[in-house]
């Protein structure tokens, strides 16, 4: 039982008026019947309380309900439709005296209709051509589920049957249906079918990139379905003239896609649009999609090349393809990100690891994943394994390894490190000298051979001469280094010397470091005996105090190279360096053509039969999910390129001097071909601690924005200004709240605009961030023909079983009377007793 009110219970205060009554009462009557009398009075009066309080009881109904909603959207052949009204007609005739129903036709929104024949006669009027296309546009499942529950009355079951394709554009029908069963609607689905109208439709247009330089290839790409196998023109048009026109065969229920490779002319933001011409089509407004690319100028880059007057043809070759070029030799590599940013691509031509310090190589990669920069490597003596780039942060970013395998007819190696382990090696020094010699035994093949001996006041022979196949032996021995004693190089040259001249292998080398003062000895006379025998030493010198002239004459008269680093994290760089030129097995030469494996922008307009040959390259390996563009004939690559974080890596494993590419240099196009390249890789905008990424949701476009500064520290309280213009340069404010900490959001209503330019600036910063809106075409003519995977698991529907197996209801019944009877009778009885 419940209570509409429980107000008029405040009149049960005059009872205590009523008892003050009685006991002063001068009624002679006896004690029993006078308060039998009161008693009924008072209870006579509180029911009449109750009564005016407007008390119900819940009763169980067997009354019903139902909703019939009729899918009559774009997407849904209009003679389903009128099919769907005589199951519905059944359905009426199986109801009984007390149940009820409702029609609705469902679209862009729900409209009650009052019998199924005024349904029908709507859309056999439809079918004659008088549709109305504008209510027809949309498929709202979700938002006309939940209007359409408001028909139900109360105290009767609930069950609502929908008549549909099940394609949503509002994408809400999920969310729909948990309210509808939280209220105990009973759900019913019967699939109509789709439009039989031959149809097309362009999807979208899509491009790798929204920003581009001038001069770049840029693939765009228009996505197409159709409901017919066809035949259609799909074009490409810029400021309304077409550029480019394709013909392709579409196959019905299949998404293709149709690549337009366009070269951006012209900077600024560029308007591209896609349309279809289909042999047969039903709705031409889902035959055109557009979007907006920004291009910007010249993209600017640095060279690095050890001796940069080698890459003077082919800088000159850039600049003429609209490039600003700014080439650097040793110690040229900037040292801080802001002047690294100052660049759109850092280009790697000749230049080793030797010559980076940890913090340079980690701020390029930081460079390309973070700050979506371009990083490119070219092959030469100096570059992956031969550079020293051997599990380095650079070679993280490239799409290319420095893992190889060694060919068979390439000469064995027999290599010995001779290694300081002396007490000022303790801590860092030696744990990386530790890492050096694992990196340069990991390199070897399984017929080459290494040793590794300590020395400190004495040689301590740590790994004696071991196949590298045995490569869990040696970096256990390894491992065991440790630093203590004094500094002798001596005798451990002299063992190494020993173990080189006992081995059968073609080549022989010796790698020595120490990072102090040796005591005094015969060095040179040494060296010079095993210079004689065929064996080469190179030599490194670590930190301020270490022996550098006696080192520098020992690599001299050893044929060897002498490597000076005050950092001891350069040692594994400097070890796989002499490790991969000491093997002779990185590089091949001779007269290599380009032969093309995949697809790329990049490479549009241009035939690999066509290119020159390349003269050498470096042996690499392909990472997995790369994309490999050019090949030697025998497999290995030559061109590839790869995303890294936010940015780009490229390996071409030839090179652009006269070394390896002289044929490249006399080419005539070879300034156009590799600023092509060149271009699909720069970084395409300056985004240095700023992201925004956006969405269309209930009418309103959403663009939010994130600010870090350098140290990814997240910005707030700055003066975000924003500004937008339609497509008729109308601006309109637009408000910029800050959501979080360095988040900010604005919110644009879109109404019927049809394009939208967003410029948000940031005052403080002088950041600038541009976005562009297309109205697309509503989701109603995509053709994607899926019903809502929620929709598919709800039961059918059978007019014979209309309302069988509803889930209960309920009514409530007033009882108020109930209580007023039962009252006056209290009251008369109450009257009775004190008059008998």
């Amino acid at each position: 039982m419940t209570f509409t009110t429980f107000t008029p219970l405040l009149w049960l205060l005059l009872l205590a008026v009523a008892g003050l009554a009685y006991g002063r009462s001068l009624v002679d009557r006896p004690s029993g019947l006078k308060i039998a009398s009161f008693t009924l009075r008072v209870l006579g009066i509180v029911l009449l309380a109750l009564a005016l309080c407007q008390p119900y009881i819940r009763d169980h109904s067997d009354d019903a309900h139902v909703v019939f909603v009729v899918d009559v959207s774009q997407s849904v052949e209009l003679k389903s439709a009128l099919e769907a009204l005589q199951p519905i007609e059944e359905g009426i005739h199986q109801l009984r005296t007390g149940d009820s129903y409702t029609l609705y036709t469902l679209a862009k929104g729900v409209r009650e209709q009052k019998t199924p024949a005024e349904l029908r006669t709507l859309l056999e009027g439809w079918q004659k051509g008088l549709a109305d296309d504008a209510y027809r546009s949309e498929s709202r499942l979700g938002d006309s589920l939940l209007s359409a529950r408001l028909a139900f009355p109360a105290g009767k079951a609930k069950r609502l049957i929908l008549f549909s394709d099940g394609v949503e554009t509002d994408h809400s029908v999920t969310e729909a249906l948990e309210q509808l069963q939280r209220e105990d609607v009973d759900v019913r689905f019967v699939k109509l079918g789709s439009l039989d109208q031959p149809e097309a439709a362009l999807v979208a247009l899509e491009s790798t990139s929204s920003f581009a330089f001038q001069g770049e290839m840029l693939r765009l790409n228009a996505r197409v379905r159709t409901n017919r196998d066809m035949q259609a023109t799909v074009r490409l048009l810029n400021k309304g003239v077409m550029v480019q026109e394709k013909t392709t065969s579409l196959k019905a229920g299949e998404e293709i896609k149709v690549p337009f490779d366009q070269e951006m002319i012209t900077p600024g933001p560029g308007v591209w649009s896609a349309e279809i011409v289909p042999a047969q089509d039903h709705f031409p407004i889902n035959n055109q999609a557009s979007l907006t690319v920004n291009v910007q100028g010249q993209p600017r880059i640095l060279v690095l090349h050890e001796k940069e007057r080698e890459m003077r043809a082919i800088a000159r070759a850039l600049k003429e393809q609209d490039f600003e070029v700014d080439m650097r030799g040793k110690r040229g590599l900037p040292d801080s990100m802001e002047e690294l940013l100052a660049f759109d691509a850092v280009v790697i031509a000749n230049f080793p690891a030797t010559d980076m310090t940890t913090r340079q190589m980690n701020l390029l990669r930081s460079y390309v994943a973070d700050f979506g920069g371009g990083l490119v490597m070219l092959g030469s003596d100096n570059s992956f394994g031969l550079g020293g780039y051997y599990k380095t942060p650079v070679e993280e970013v490239l799409p290319l390894v420095s893992r190889y395998e060694k060919e068979k007819e390439k000469p064995s190696l027999a290599m010995v490190l001779v290694m300081d382990k002396s007490g000022s090696m303790q801590g860092e020094p030696i744990a990386l000298a530790r890492q050096a010699a694992k990196s340069a035994a990991e390199l070897l093949s399984a017929r080459d051979q290494i040793a590794v001996i300590g020395f400190d006041g004495a040689a301590q022979v740590v790994c004696d001469m071991t196949p590298a196949s045995q490569l869990g032996t040696i970096l256990a021995a390894i491992d065991s280094l440790e630093a203590n004693g004094g500094t002798f190089m001596y005798p451990a040259m002299e063992a190494g010397r020993d173990m080189l001249e006992r081995t059968s292998a073609k080549v022989k080398h010796m790698i020595c470091l120490t990072d102090g003062q040796t005591q005094e000895a015969d060095h040179i006379g040494l060296t010079q005996q095993m210079a004689d025998s065929g064996i080469t030493v190179s030599t490194i010198g670590l930190g301020q105090g270490a022996a550098a002239d006696l080192l520098q004459q020992i690599a001299e008269v050893g044929h060897g190279r002498y490597y000076e680093s005050n950092e001891a994290e350069s040692l594994p760089q400097i070890f796989t360096k002499e490790t991969t030129q000491a093997s002779k097995s990185a590089t091949q030469e001779g007269l290599f053509p380009h032969i093309q494996v995949s697809e790329h922008p990049m490479l549009a307009g241009y035939d690999a039969d066509g290119l020159p040959v390349t003269l050498g390259y470096v042996m690499t390996e392909a990472k997995p999910a790369v994309q490999v563009l050019l090949t030697a004939e025998n497999g290995d690559p030559l061109l590839a390129v790869g995303r890294f974080g936010l940015g780009m890596g490229l390996a071409y494993t030839g090179d652009l001097t006269e070394v390896w590419g002289g044929e490249w240099l006399a080419w005539d196009g070879c300034g156009r071909f590799w600023a092509q390249v060149l271009r699909g890789i720069v970084r395409k905008m300056d985004r240095q601690g700023l992201d925004t990424r956006s969405e269309i949701s209930e009418g309103r476009w959403q663009v939010r924005l994130d600010r870090r500064d350098e140290n990814e520290t997240p910005l707030s309280g700055l003066r975000i200004e924003a500004q937008a213009l339609d497509e008729n340069g109308s601006a309109f404010p637009v408000q910029v709240e800050e959501t979080g900490l360095g988040r900010y959001a604005a919110i644009l209503p879109l109404g019927t605009r049809q394009h939208i330019a967003l410029r948000l600036h940031d005052r403080d910063h002088d950041k600038l961030e541009v976005r562009h809106y297309h109205a697309a075409y509503p989701n109603e003519y995509r053709l994607d023909g899926q019903p809502a995977a929620p929709l598919t698991t709800l039961a059918s529907y059978q007019p014979a079983t209309l309302t069988a197996a509803l889930p209960p209801a309920f009514q409530l019944r007033p009882i108020a009377s109930w209580f007023a009877w039962l009252a006056l009778v209290l009251l008369l009885g109450g009257i009775l007793l004190r008059r008998v």
